[in-house]
């Protein structure tokens, strides 16, 4: 991409007022939304973007993959003080994200907001008002950044929709196989009906695929059949590779130093560039 076309964009967003909200969605998990959200988000803060990561999935890889990566550039270790769940419960959650590195923060998740659909069920008296319930609440964080990314759990509806509602744009994760595919399909049907519902305005930023195999008739399938169903046009240009590298980063954290660690932020430099320049044409932010 131009550089100078890159450097209108960012500063488009940055200009922007009130953050840009994207969720990662597939109804399938292991599809890369973890991955996508914490690497695109890393990216954006690089490009000096200021970028809020909220997990709202309670396995919480997406919090430990975080203070790993605080950790590996601070002799402090990021400790979590409070949990989204116990945000919710207290009906605030301003004062949970924390900095993790120069314009990055998250939002952490725990094995607690299991609960949440229990929760949901003995505290409101409807679907609507459960569906608005942590929108809301996060509402608020609009006006503190420029970017929030949401990273969600697979097969739960209720921090899905919660997530869909919140959300200007949803970012499809896809791993080239038929499961995957499967969910990313359920996902976007699910969305369909939440935006005739609520007349939501949020849209689709596209799908990004992740590639097991290069040479495997069943991925080249699976991809020349999400190209067909959802349009060249919304399939990102930059496919991620089966990397090694990315799987590591689960256990170190995001790193810096070597040809392997450059080879993945590469990548996702190039992705992270699309993305951004989807943001602005689709969000109409060129000439606001």
């Amino acid at each position: 991409m131009d550089s100078a076309i890159l450097v209108r964009d960012i500063e488009a967003i940055k200009k922007h007022k009130g953050a840009i909200v994207i969720t990662s969605g597939n109804q399938k998990g292991g599809a890369g939304k973890t991955t996508n959200t914490e690497l695109i988000g890393y990216q954006l803060a690089k490009y000096g973007i200021k970028t809020l990561l909220i997990d709202m999935d309670p396995q919480n890889n997406l919090s430990q993959h975080l203070i790993l990566t605080r950790s590996a550039r601070n002799d402090d270790v990021l400790v979590i003080q409070k949990t989204l769940m116990v945000g919710v419960t207290q009906g605030n959650v301003e004062d949970l994200p924390m900095r993790v590195l120069d314009d990055l923060y998250l939002l952490p998740c725990s094995t607690d907001f299991a609960d949440y659909p229990k929760y949901l069920w003995k505290t409101t008296k409807n679907d609507n008002e459960a569906d608005h319930l942590i929108p809301n609440l996060f509402e608020p964080l609009r006006s503190q950044y420029d970017v929030i990314l949401i990273d969600t759990p697979p097969l739960n509806k209720e921090i899905s929709t919660a997530a869909c509602v919140f959300s200007d744009f949803v970012l499809i994760a896809l791993q080239t196989e038929a499961d995957s595919l499967n969910g990313a399909e359920e996902y976007l049907s699910h969305l369909s009906s939440l935006k005739t519902e609520y007349d939501l305005p949020v849209q689709v930023l596209g799908v990004l695929p992740m590639i097991m195999n290069k040479r495997g008739t069943v991925d080249k399938s699976v991809l020349a059949t999400a190209t067909s169903e959802f349009g060249r046009e919304n399939i990102f240009s930059t496919v991620i590779p089966r990397m090694e590298r990315i799987k590591r980063f689960k256990l170190t954290g995001i790193t810096e130093k070597d040809r392997f660690d450059k080879r993945v932020l590469d990548l996702y430099e190039r992705i992270t560039a699309e993305f951004v320049r989807r943001i602005v044409v689709y969000g109409e932010l060129e000439d606001k």
